[in-house]
This record gives structure tokens, sequence and C-alpha cells, in this order.
């Protein structure tokens, strides 16, 4: 399959079959050549992430838009105009191959069409280049644009764009010494131990990771186990632990901490032993659902609790696109009232001077602090540690990183339980 259909029909299976794009890369992506599966990622990716605007702007040019953002016209002229203005393709191929794309698609009557807007891009493309970057708030779904007005831009603008990629140092190397080493790297302004890759990299030639002396984890995600501040000796549990970057890092900070990795998703909890055996770490992993704790707590508190919560994923729309069509509002709902209850099952698991550690990779205020705010009006015994985070908000009920170009949109919640 060339990489434009397949890109073609993952589009559709995101946009119209309401399919994750994880699921539909691992279709498709087995079915192109080899030498076409990196055309074929950048232009789901590439359009995807800025679908709207393609959109917007097709409008612009269109006496009868298409009626539905997910009819075949719409797919391909989105997929042509990402070539067109953000992609280094040659012109004439990007126009023809579209043009062709349409008559594999059924669309073999709006050929003309879709050749007359493509051509119109072509030659007016510095004008709506500018267009494409005016438009970018119109790729935000529509269950976050009401949040965060005076940032909406700056948000829109950076889940057009590539996620860093970042790497966590292990803690016995020195991040200034690594990086004279690794000139391909930079210092992450976000977390002392994380430097970003200048360009993206197979995981095979990630330095220092078949030894251990890097993971791949974003700087806002190293925060947690930092956070936490894990001693050796410390009974440990991480809650939601796959793809156990978290449960590593806090092994790498209290080698001799009893951590305790659970996840209800097996194939998930195998990446954490992967990550586990790579770094030469043990724990006891546990197949369960947490908020079940009579299925796998034994009764004995435990000394600190990370509690990466189920979420949204709006802090990471960049890597996952998808997640702008995917979630709906009951999706929402049913997934802030799911974290109160793991807040509510695990905290009698905490011992009285215990420290539980809440996060989320979302930036919706009913995933954060709402959740905080409503736990401790129910828990008197429970205490809000203030955060000093870099270029982190404080919500007043936790601290808050919005996306931007060195980390991805993240929330913390420190709580104590007094003694």
């Amino acid at each position: 399959m060339k990489a434009r259909q397949a890109a073609y029909a993952t589009l559709n299976g995101v946009i119209n079959q309401h399919r994750t794009l994880n699921t539909l890369i691992a279709q498709y992506k087995s079915h192109t050549a080899p030498a076409d599966q990196a055309l074929y990622q950048a232009l789901v990716y590439g359009t995807l992430r800025q679908y709207r605007a393609y959109s917007y702007l097709c409008a612009q040019m269109m006496a009868k838009p298409p009626a539905r953002p997910g009819h075949p016209l719409a797919i391909i002229l989105n997929l042509g105009l990402c070539q067109l203005l953000t992609m280094n393709l040659g012109d004439h191929g990007v126009i023809n191959e579209t043009v062709n794309l349409a008559a594999h698609n059924g669309q073999i009557r709006a050929k003309g069409l879709i050749n007359a807007i493509l051509r119109r891009v072509q030659r007016e493309r510095e004008h709506w280049q500018r267009a494409l970057t005016a438009a970018q708030t119109h790729n935000l779904p529509h269950w976050l644009s009401p949040h965060y007005p005076a940032e909406q831009t700056a948000i829109a603008a950076v889940n057009t764009l590539p996620p860093p990629l970042t790497l966590r140092l292990h803690p016995r190397h020195d991040r200034a010494a690594w990086l004279t080493e690794h000139p391909e790297a930079r210092a992450n302004p976000l977390h002392p131990q994380a430097v970003t890759l200048q360009q993206g990299s197979n995981v095979a030639h990630i330095p220092g990771f078949r030894d251990g002396d890097t993971s791949v984890q974003d700087a806002s995600a190293q925060h947690a186990a930092t956070i936490l501040v894990p001693r050796d000796g410390e009974r440990i549990l991480d809650a939601c632990a796959a793809p156990g970057g978290k449960t590593c890092h806090l092994l790498e900070l209290a080698p001799n901490a009893h951590v305790t990795a659970l996840d209800h998703d097996a194939a998930r909890l195998a990446r954490v032993k992967e990550n586990l055996d790579r770094l030469h770490q043990h724990a006891t992993l546990s197949h369960a659902d947490a908020a079940d704790t009579a299925a796998w707590w034994d009764g004995t508190s435990f000394d600190a609790i990370l509690l990466d919560a189920p979420c949204s994923g709006s802090g990471v729309l960049r890597r996952h696109p998808d997640i702008a069509w995917l979630r709906t509002p009951a999706d929402l709902h049913r997934l802030s009232c799911q974290q109160r209850y793991l807040l509510n099952r695990l905290w009698p698991a905490l011992k009285a001077g215990g420290r539980l550690l809440y996060t989320t990779c979302s930036i919706l205020p009913a995933e954060n602090q709402g959740n905080i705010r409503a736990f401790l009006a129910a828990h008197p015994e429970a205490r809000l540690r203030p955060l000093d985070l870099p270029a982190c908000r404080n919500t007043g009920y936790g601290s808050l990183h919005l996306p931007d170009t060195d980390g991805d949109g993240f929330y913390y919640a420190l709580l104590y339980k007094n003694v």
C-alpha cells in the first residue's frame, strides 16, 4: 500500500470509525513499504494535528465545502494541504498523487476541484501558510478550547509541532559532562536530569539507552519521582505503573526501596518488566485494578504512593492527536469520577505520615485541581504540600505545566496524611 493511501485510510479510521491512532498505525504501517513508512507517519501526524485548520482554509476556497469533517473529499484535500504547506516535497508530485488519491477513493468527479485548489495553494503558498498559522486555534477540541483563553494561541501552536524526544539521564551522570560528549542533545530547562535530542531517533540509536545510562521520558513526567523523594527501605506503590518510566526512576533514586508496580493491563505491565530488566532493577509487579485493593493489597501500609491517574491526555495532544477526535464530554466526566474513586480507594493504603503524589497528563481543571479540592474537603487528615517547579503555575490545588516546546502538559498534587 502506498504511503498516501495508507494515510487516507488511517485518517478515515480516526475521524469516521473512532479508532485509536496506535491501533490504525499498527495495522497500516505493516502494509506500507519500508521506504514509505516515514512518509506515511509524517502525513498522518502532520495532517491530524492541524486537520480542523486545514478544513477551515479549504472552506475559504470552496463554494460548497464538505458537509462533515470526515468526508472523503475533506480528508484528501487536507492531506494535500499538509504536504504543500508544511512538508518539503515536490509540488508537482504532491498535486498529482493527491488527485490520484481522489480517483482511488470514490471522488473521481472532484479531481478537477482538488487540482484547482491545490494549484491555487501552490501559487499563493506564503498567503496560505500565514493563514494556517492564524487558524491554529481551530485545531483545539471543543471540550478544551474554553479553558486558558490567554494561553489558547500558544497551546494550539505547540500542539501542531512534533513532540520533543527527551531523555532522563541516570543520576550517576553529571548532565553538563554528558552533554559535552553528546552535542546532538541540549539541556532541558524543566528538569536537572533531562536532555532533549535535537532530532528524533530510533530507540536503538539513542545514546546510552542500551546501557541504562538514559531512558526516554518527557521532562514534565520526570518531576514525578523527584517530587515523591523515594528513600531506600521504603515501601512505595506505583499504582498505574505502565509503561514503567516512573517506576524505574523511583528505583534509580532509591535502589533499595521496595517498589510495587501495579497495572490493570497485562500487555502494558510486560513493558514495565522490559524497562526494569534493561536497567537491571527489581520491583514487585502486580496485574490488578488499583481500585480493587482487596485483590492485591496485603494490608501493610505504604510509605509513599504514586498515582499517575488515567486521564483525557489533553496535555499530550501533539503525541496523540486522535484524542481531539475521540474524547467526548461524557468521557471526561467518567474519567474525573474514576480519578476520584482511585484517590479514595488508595488513600487507606498510605500510612500516617506518608505521602501520595497525584499526577495526570491532562490540563483540564476537572481532572486536576477539581479532584484535589473535592478530596481535601472529604479528608480533613490530608494536607496539600506546595510545589515549586520550573515553568509551572500554582492552581491553588496543585501545580500545572502547560504544554510547551520543552515538555508536555502535566499536573502534580503532593498530599500528606497527618499522623
